[in-house]
């Protein structure tokens, strides 16, 4: 690769292993892996220049590291009643989602990790849009978690673990 290409991906947040490049289409595909078993349309990309996420394991990542690594075309926005944020990637699909503590005992909650905070993060290829249908949900370390997997509310509710910032 020349010097000046592998400048401008850099600049783009595309190059160097160390920012989570995982390969053509950011986080979905790994070694090993092709598109026929994603149940994606056509077998065929949604999102082919997609912007990689800038971490391949949300594991020991706080929010403020989380946030310096962002990608300058994502957008942040606030969750419906400002409980958290949400990023938008450059084709208007949710790439991370982070929900507040709210303060109150586990047992007071829903969920046990509310208490805590918690993350979602989706692939480059999810849907843009309301409803489960066509999102495409990833695990702590960025595997897909399928929507039929009797635990995917567990594995892809993933608890905050860091420091708030």
């Amino acid at each position: 690769m020349v010097k000046g290409k592998l400048r401008r991906l850099k600049r783009q947040g595309r190059g160097g292993f160390a920012r989570g490049v995982f390969g053509p289409i950011g986080d979905l595909l790994r070694p090993g892996h092709d598109l026929t078993n994603l149940g994606l349309p056509g077998n065929r990309l949604r999102h082919p220049g997609a912007t990689p996420f800038p971490v391949r394991s949300l594991r020991g990542q706080s929010i403020r590291s989380l946030r310096r690594q962002r990608p300058s075309n994502w957008r942040e926005v606030p969750t419906r009643e400002n409980e958290g944020f949400i990023w938008l990637d450059e084709n208007g699909v949710e790439r991370l989602r982070f929900m507040r503590p709210t303060g109150e005992p586990p047992t007071a909650n829903k969920w046990s990790r509310q208490a805590n905070g918690y993350l979602r993060w989706q692939s480059s290829q999810s849907t843009p849009g309301d409803g489960p249908e066509g999102k495409l949900f990833l695990d702590t370390d960025g595997n897909l978690v399928p929507w039929n997997h009797p635990e995917v509310q567990d594995l892809t509710h993933l608890m905050y673990e860091g420091p708030w910032p």
